[in-house]
C-alpha cells in the first residue's frame, strides 16, 4: 500500500469509466480522490448485515472506504472480511482503527481517536497505537506537509477530508441562509425532521444561487461523486441536481429519529451525538469493543481494484460482496469483468450488495446476458433495507443472489 500507487489506480478507474467527453472533468476527479474524502462511511451498516444474512462460515469481500463497514461486520462472526480499496488514505485509516483495537485495552480511548476524534489526549493515544501500524500507514500518518496528519485527531479529524471541506461549506452556507441544524436534531421524530427539511431546507437548496453552482460536476467531487456517477445522479439533467440533493437529504433526515442516525448528526454538526451513548458505527458500539477486539485477525486489507482482488481468489471460494456504489464508475467492459470474477469466485447462495445513484442497477440492460443471467434481484429485501438505511443519500439498494 502507498500513495503513489493509490494516485494511478484511481486514475485507471476513473480514465476507463466514461468517453472522451468527461476526459478533463475525470481528470480534476481522479487527482481530488487521491487523498483523504471520507473520515466515517456514509453507507448504514446495519442495513448491510442484514442484507447479507452472515453465518461463520461466510468470507466476506467489500470496498473498504473509511473501513467503518469492514470492522463492523466483525460483529455478525464471519469467517473473514477483506477490505479492498483504490484509495490508500482509506486503507491507511483502516489500518489506524484496527491498530487502536489492538492496542488500546480500553474503548474509551478508542472512542477519544473516532468517537470524539479530537483533543489533546489523542496525541498519547496515537503514540501507543502507532507501533502497530503497517509501516506504510504509520509514515502516511507521522507524515504532512505542515505537521503530521494524526495531528488531525486533535483538532478535529471529522472537519477533515474532501467531504469534511464540503461540510463545513454546506454548514456555512446554511447558517447564512438562517438554517438552524441543531433546530433538526433536537426534534427526534422521524417523520417531523423529514418535514422540518422540506420546510427549511428544500427552498435553501432549489434557490437559484445552489441550483446554479450544484448543476456544475466539480463542486460535487467535494462528496467524492466523479462524472459518470454525476449524470446518474440527476438522470442526465444537470438543471435538476439541487433538487435531487434536496430530496436525498430529506430522505437522510427522515430515516430514523436523530438520536438513532449518527449519519444525519455527522451531516449537521460534523461529529457524533454528545452524551454517554451516542449513536455510533457499530464497531464503535462498547458492548462490541471485545468482540471486535478479537476478531481483527480475520480483517484482510487490499490495495487494489475490486476486480484485481477477486482474481486473486480461487474458484467457488467467496460468499458475500459490499460494492458500495463503486459500479456507478464504471463503463460497461468494467462491469463486464467485474461480474466475471464475481460469479467466478462465487460459492452457491452468494449475495452482492450495493448500493446506486441513481434508482436502476448500472448494467439493468444487461441482465439477460453474461455472468448476471446466474443472478437474481431479492426484490422485497432490497426495497425494505433502501427505506431502513439511515444514510438516506442513495437512489437505490440492491441485493442480489446467485442462482445457478
Amino acid at each position: 500500500m502507498n500513495e503513489q500507487a493509490s494516485a494511478s489506480l484511481i486514475r485507471d478507474a476513473v480514465h476507463g469509466a466514461d468517453n472522451i467527453s468527461y476526459a478533463r472533468s475525470n481528470k480534476r476527479f481522479a487527482q481530488s480522490f487521491a487523498r483523504l474524502v471520507y473520515t466515517q462511511i456514509w453507507e448504514d451498516p446495519l442495513v448491510d448485515m442484514q442484507a447479507m444474512n452472515i453465518a461463520p462460515h461466510h468470507r466476506i469481500i467489500s470496498i473498504c472506504s473509511a473501513g467503518c463497514n469492514a470492522l463492523s461486520y466483525l460483529a455478525a462472526n464471519p469467517a473473514e472480511v477483506t477490505a479492498v480499496d483504490l484509495n490508500f488514505t482509506h486503507l491507511a485509516l483502516t489500518d489506524l482503527k484496527r491498530a487502536a483495537f489492538q492496542a488500546l485495552p480500553r474503548h474509551e480511548d478508542v472512542a477519544a481517536l473516532f468517537v470524539t476524534a479530537a483533543g489533546a489526549q489523542n496525541r498519547e493515544i496515537y503514540r501507543k497505537v502507532a507501533p502497530h501500524l503497517q509501516a506504510d500507514s504509520r509514515a502516511y500518518w507521522n507524515g504532512g506537509r505542515t505537521k503530521p496528519r494524526h495531528e488531525a485527531f486533535v483538532t478535529g479529524f471529522f472537519r477533515k477530508g474532501l467531504l469534511g471541506a464540503a461540510v463545513r461549506i454546506g454548514r456555512a452556507m446554511a447558517a447564512i441562509s438562517g438554517i438552524k441544524f441543531a433546530d433538526l436534531l433536537a426534534l427526534d421524530n422521524a417523520a417531523q425532521q423529514r418535514a422540518w427539511a422540506r420546510r427549511h431546507v428544500r427552498p435553501v437548496f432549489e434557490g437559484r444561487l445552489l441550483s446554479l453552482l450544484f448543476s456544475v460536476r466539480h463542486p460535487l467531487f467535494l462528496l467524492g461523486i466523479p462524472p459518470r456517477q454525476f449524470h446518474l445522479l440527476c438522470d442526465g439533467k444537470p438543471e435538476r441536481m439541487a433538487s435531487v440533493l434536496a430530496d436525498r437529504f430529506e430522505q437522510m433526515a427522515g430515516a430514523a429519529p436523530s438520536s438513532q442516525n449518527y449519519f444525519l448528526w455527522q451531516a449537521c454538526a460534523q461529529g457524533y451525538a454528545p452524551g454517554p451513548n451516542p449513536s455510533v458505527p457499530p464497531y464503535l458500539d462498547p458492548a462490541l469493543f471485545d468482540t471486535i477486539k478479537l476478531r481483527l485477525g480475520r480483517l484482510n486489507l487490499v490495495h487494489n481494484s475490486m476486480t484485481a482482488a477477486l482474481a486473486r481468489n480461487g474458484e467457488a471460494t467467496l460468499d458475500r460482496y459490499v460494492l458500495l456504489d463503486a459500479q456507478d464508475w464504471m463503463d460497461l467492459p468494467t462491469l463486464v469483468a467485474l461480474w466475471d470474477e464475481i460469479t467466478r469466485t462465487a460459492r452457491p447462495g452468494a449475495r452482492v450488495v450495493f448500493r446506486t445513484a441513481g434508482s436502476r442497477p448500472p448494467f439493468e440492460a444487461y441482465v439477460d446476458a453474461g455472468a448476471w443471467t446466474r443472478w437474481r434481484r431479492i426484490d422485497a429485501l432490497s426495497d425494505d433495507l433502501h427505506t431502513r438505511d439511515r444514510s438516506g443519500i442513495y437512489g437505490g439498494f440492491h441485493i442480489y443472489e446467485l442462482v445457478g
